[in-house]
C-alpha cells in the first residue's frame, strides 16, 4: 500500500473510532419536549393547602401540567403563566382556553373546537386543595 492510501487509511480509522467512542459514552441525549409543554428548570412546588388566594392559586397551577377528571370528562391540562391553557380530552381531542384565578375560585373559558364549537363562557369555581390534589367544581385535578 503506498504511503498517500496508508495515510488516507488511517484517518478513515481515526475518524470512525472518534465517531465509536461518542456513541459509547453511556450519556443518553435529553429528549425535544413538544412546544406546549412547559419547561421545568426548578423543583415544583408542593400544592397549597387550606384557604387560596389568587396568588397562592395562580403559583400552584403556572406552568404545571395536571390529569383532570369529572363525572363527563377527563383528560390531560396544562396551564401556562400568560393565562391560556392547553388541554386534551379523551376520546374528544385538542383544546385551548383562558384562565384566572380569584380569591377561593377559578375561573376558566373554553375556545371553540370541533368538538366544542361555541367553547364556552367563562365559569369561575371554587378550588381546593388537599396537599396532592386540587378539586376545581367537581373536577379533580392531579400533579403529572
Amino acid at each position: 500500500m503506498a504511503t498517500g492510501q496508508r495515510l488516507i487509511s488511517w484517518w478513515a480509522v481515526a475518524l470512525v473510532a472518534t465517531v465509536i467512542s461518542g456513541c459509547s459514552s453511556g450519556s443518553t441525549p435529553a429528549p425535544d419536549l413538544p412546544s406546549t409543554d412547559p419547561v421545568v428548570t426548578a423543583p415544583i412546588a408542593p400544592l397549597p393547602t387550606g384557604p387560596m388566594t389568587a396568588a397562592d392559586i395562580t403559583k400552584a397551577l403556572s406552568e404545571r401540567k395536571f390529569s383532570y377528571s369529572s363525572a363527563s370528562r377527563k383528560g390531560t391540562v396544562t396551564y401556562y403563566n400568560d393565562g391560556t391553557f392547553a388541554y386534551q380530552e379523551t376520546g374528544k381531542g385538542e383544546g385551548t382556553g383562558l384562565w384566572q384565578a380569584s380569591n377561593g375560585k377559578l375561573c376558566e373559558a373554553r375556545n371553540p373546537t370541533s368538538f366544542l364549537p361555541k367553547g364556552t363562557p367563562s365559569v369561575c369555581s371554587p378550588i381546593t386543595s388537599d396537599g396532592s390534589r386540587m378539586t376545581v367544581g367537581s373536577t379533580q385535578l392531579i400533579p403529572l
